[in-house]
């Protein structure tokens, strides 16, 4: 097993590292230099980042992948990088995910690692409380997670209509086609890989299916905060007719969703996922309030890598708490409980 760190959270892989040992399990610990960001500007951006033959070989050797994403500053550092040193790590990542999924590597992203002080404060959350929350989001069985997904799965691969309802003014009809819902659970078994779905993340809980591309009708209005390392976008409100994207406003954070829409293609405008939270033990924990259970998050931009037809860069996802989800007539969530 491979666990692939930063200095600054080598601490958590350490100790990852003997509970593995533990488990009869041999890790090997990668670390990336704490200045890896900031000494950037001194390479040259065309190889610099290539991954080495060491690391591959050290894939080709490997049978589980750890990534402990780095501080939150040290990728802020990375974002004020120029432009053609920001696409070289964008790169290295992108060759680093080709390599796993060649060799059908099964692979954690573990999100409970961003729980930090100086995070909790970028997100605006109360550290002790978040930290709490991530140790019982991070403890969900799996199973627990599939068995909740699995009457939900089966409604939106045989349905053809999805309504979702909300007092705050939403009101949209999205088409299905059959596709496959994904579900993030936390483990990668064998159908996940044969189906090329390696990553998963830690805490987990997300049910996903790709929606008809050309076919949306109505307001969408979230209440709940979309966050990024940029910031939090909030009281986002998309307008959809025949099936495109026609209007937004944005009460909070509308810089950061026009930096990458307005330089999106086509893709931007089309309706692209739904997903539903089956975390319990979710209720604000950023970069994951998507899992909370019973959360409805609409997704527009591309959708290929979920089994949908629509290609590009450009995805931005809006969250409703407390919605009613009906599928062809059927109610499934009420008031973001299930019926």
């Amino acid at each position: 097993m491979l666990f692939d760190t930063h200095a600054e959270t080598l601490q958590p892989a350490e100790l990852l590292s003997v509970e593995a040992r533990r488990q009869g399990i041999r890790p090997v610990i990668l670390c990336v230099p704490e200045d890896f960001y900031a000494t950037q500007t001194r390479t040259t951006p065309s190889n610099a980042n290539a991954i080495s033959p060491v690391e591959v070989a050290a894939l080709q050797a490997c049978d589980g992948y750890v990534y402990i994403p780095p501080s939150l500053e040290n990728l802020q550092r990375r974002e004020e990088l120029p432009l053609r040193h920001r696409r070289a790590t964008y790169r290295r990542s992108a060759q680093w995910n080709q390599e796993l999924l060649r060799r059908s590597v099964p692979s954690v992203y573990l999100l409970d690692a961003t729980v930090t002080r100086s995070a909790a404060t970028q997100y605006d959350v109360n550290f002790s409380a978040w930290r709490r929350e991530s140790s019982r989001a991070s403890s969900v069985d799996p199973r627990v997670l599939e068995r909740a997904a699995r009457p939900l799965a089966r409604q939106l691969q045989r349905g053809r209509r999805v309504t979702i309802d909300h007092p705050n003014g939403t009101h949209l009809e999205l088409a299905l086609v059959g596709r496959p819902p994904i579900l993030d659970d936390g483990m990668v078994d064998a159908d996940d890989r044969q189906a090329g779905r390696i990553w998963t993340t830690i805490p987990s809980g997300l049910l996903t299916v790709a929606v008809e591309e050309g076919f949306a009708e109505g307001h969408w209005f979230s209440n709940r905060p979309s966050r990024h390392r940029r910031g939090a976008i909030r009281r986002m409100g998309w307008t959809f007719r025949k099936g495109r994207l026609v209007h937004y406003e944005i009460g909070e954070g509308r810089n950061i969703f026009e930096a990458n829409y307005r330089s999106a293609g086509a893709e931007r405008n089309r309706p692209a996922l739904v997903s539903v939270g089956l975390n319990s033990e979710i209720r604000n924990f950023p970069l994951a309030e998507d899992q909370e259970r019973g959360v409805v998050t609409l997704y527009v931009g591309h959708n290929d890598d979920f089994g949908g037809r629509t290609r590009g860069s450009f995805r931005e996802y809006a969250l409703l708490r407390g919605a009613d989800l009906t599928v062809d007539g059927r109610p499934l969530l009420r008031a973001g409980r299930w019926v």
